[in-house]
């Protein structure tokens, strides 16, 4: 089955959740994201500080793309034989303690379990003045996304091709894979400066996630493909198709009716009456367009 049919499974359709993170109104956000050995990773390609690296950054990118500052969280470890090994936890444990650190975040509890694959489950909580919820662009919004996007894309494929990385534009692109950062650099900042509507980060690619936030906001993106910032453009020769493909990048996408001229954020379209995605002739609908990486794909359900 297909996993939006999978999720709707387990809710009425009149409260099906939208967005990455659970906001009850009262300044408390919960995200929650996993990293499943042969579905998110391979022990081959990333280190146990890859992994915890990876695991931080991308509940932390939920809770500041919800407008939010991460505060808790809880860490559920199932370890295989590999993980299991005391080099192994020193290393992860070792890491994921340098960024919660560095993140101001407390481990309050988790738990611990044997797997014969390694799964890893982070549950964050965090705590904002208003959440910002995808469902709340409106029409004359101004599309935005900050940094460049595309170079996760470019590392997993010379992952794939089992080859040392070359120095330079490689051995960075393979970093981009394995070791997303989230926006917290920027995104916080931008939120309190300027009204923002809507906002999601990129961990789909944006095709699938501008397609979410179209939804979420019954909107129709439209989405001006020549001004995509592609990340290391002269360097990398990533092209479009791929860089709008490419998930993990972690680049927060929003909506806001203010022009901003901010460094590290590019103005990529606007939203108008509709459903959908489309480009800017309103020739390709991104609905059509390859989405890339799919958890579940069913033709028949």
């Amino acid at each position: 089955m297909e996993e939006i049919k999978i999720i709707k499974k387990f809710y009425s359709s009149s409260n099906l959740p939208s967005d990455d993170c659970y906001s009850d109104g009262n300044g408390l956000l919960i995200s929650t994201d996993s990293l499943s050995e042969e579905t998110h990773f391979l022990h081959e390609w990333s280190s146990p500080r890859d992994l915890a690296t990876k695991l931080i950054e991308v509940n932390v990118s939920d809770i500041i793309s919800s407008g939010g500052i991460p505060k808790i969280c809880l860490l559920n470890l199932g370890l295989s034989k590999l993980s299991n090994q005391k080099t192994w936890i020193n290393a992860f444990s070792g890491q994921l303690k340098k960024l919660l650190k560095k993140y101001k975040i407390q481990l309050v509890g988790g738990d611990t379990y044997h797997s014969p694959i390694t799964n890893l489950t982070l549950t964050i909580l965090g705590k904002c003045k208003s959440p910002i919820l995808r469902e709340n662009g409106n029409v004359g919004d101004f599309l935005y996304l900050t940094g460049e996007i595309g170079g996760s894309v470019l590392g997993l494929e010379i992952l794939k091709k089992k080859k040392t990385p070359s120095p330079g534009i490689e051995t960075l692109a393979v970093k981009r894979h394995l070791r997303p950062v989230s926006r917290m650099d920027l995104f916080p900042g931008i939120a309190r400066k300027y009204k923002i509507s809507s906002a999601m980060d990129i961990t789909d690619g944006l095709i699938q996630d501008s397609l979410k936030l179209a939804k979420a906001s019954s909107l129709r993106l439209i989405i001006d493909l020549d001004r995509v910032p592609i990340w290391k453009k002269k360097k990398s020769k990533i092209s479009i198709q791929k860089a709008i493909q490419s998930g993990e990048e972690l680049e927060i996408l929003f909506l806001s009716p203010e022009a901003i001229l901010e460094k590290g954020i590019t103005r990529i379209g606007r939203a108008v009456r509709g459903k959908g995605v489309w480009d800017i002739s309103e020739e390709i609908n991104f609905s059509n367009l390859d989405p890339g990486f799919l958890h579940f794909e069913s033709k028949t359900d």
